[in-house]
């Protein structure tokens, strides 16, 4: 436990030994009181045996006095998550005042490309709710696993694995559509259809044209993607994004998880989330969250 962070343990772990120190002193001068009266003959030997309380009383204190202390314990911990609820808070307020405010406004601007170019922007926007940063995240991942689609497919083109062809065509038509990428979409459709038929021959034959397609998309959101300066995006040492949005709703989640005490869960979102190096105050200062973390579960 942090102790430049939380006294509150130490205090109230002082006052649980005082108090107990108290009452020992008060039994210890009541039985030496009574050992003195017997030995000036004001009391009978009979007397001694009123001593025998002691017995359980000492044993029961320090029960006592050991089962307070964790549960002080459990109070500080608490206490502490709670300072670090707080500072999550500082730092997630610090961390609004650096999100671009013009990047929701420039991406609608720019998704006329889009439009232009045969995408049905406004088909996909009105599917995921208008939610530009869905969108724009969407795109980027497309953009990152397109090589991989068309890959998989092609590896998959084969008479014993059509079943498996079909159903990433389908994870590509699915895509394509969350996109408006109309004319992918159509062709992933045409391509999983004749998959589950069983039609190799047709597949192939038509290859060319899903490969095209494929490329145009890619094109088509690469260049959009490039218009937003996306790549100004938290990034990871392998090069993946996260946009300034989400890092800022995951850091709230983490807030969340430290004001219920939840500390793995917020541990565990606050290790990903200085992956993406916004500012060095910011990352130094989730460290710092996730050390006083370790240091409290600790103890």
């Amino acid at each position: 436990m942090n102790c430049n962070d939380n006294h509150i343990f130490d205090e109230l772990k002082f006052l649980i030994d005082q108090s107990a120190l108290i009452w020992l002193t008060v039994m210890a001068g009541a039985s030496l009181m009574i050992g003195l009266l017997w030995l000036a003959g004001a009391l009978p030997a009979a007397a001694l045996w009123s001593l025998i309380w002691l017995l359980p009383t000492a044993p029961a204190l320090f029960f006592v006095v050991r089962r307070c202390h964790k549960k002080t314990k459990v109070l500080a911990q608490k206490q502490q998550i709670s300072m670090m609820a707080y500072h999550a808070k500082q730092v997630m307020e610090h961390l609004q005042e650096q999100i671009p405010d013009t990047l929701i406004s420039d991406s609608r601007i720019k998704m006329r490309y889009l439009a232009r170019h045969g995408v049905d922007i406004d088909a996909a926007m009105a599917r995921l709710g208008h939610n530009v940063e869905k969108y724009n995240r969407l795109a980027m991942a497309f953009l990152q696993n397109s090589d991989k689609y068309e890959d998989t497919l092609y590896d998959l083109m084969q008479p014993d694995t059509l079943i498996e062809y079909g159903t990433h065509a389908h994870i590509l038509r699915v895509r394509a559509n969350e996109l408006g990428l109309i004319a992918l979409t159509d062709t992933a459709f045409f391509h999983e259809i004749e998959a589950y038929a069983g039609d190799l021959n047709v597949i192939r034959d038509n290859w060319k044209k899903l490969s095209f397609e494929l490329d145009e998309a890619y094109s088509i959101l690469n260049e959009y993607i490039r218009s937003l300066d996306l790549k100004d995006d938290p990034t990871d040492k392998d090069g993946n994004h996260m946009s300034f949005k989400m890092w800022g709703e995951q850091l709230q989640e983490a807030f969340r998880a430290l004001e219920t005490y939840d500390t793995q869960k917020a541990k565990t979102i606050l290790n990903e989330l200085v992956r993406f190096p916004i500012d060095s105050d910011i990352t130094k200062a989730l460290k710092g969250i996730i050390s006083n973390i370790d240091e409290m579960m600790a103890v």
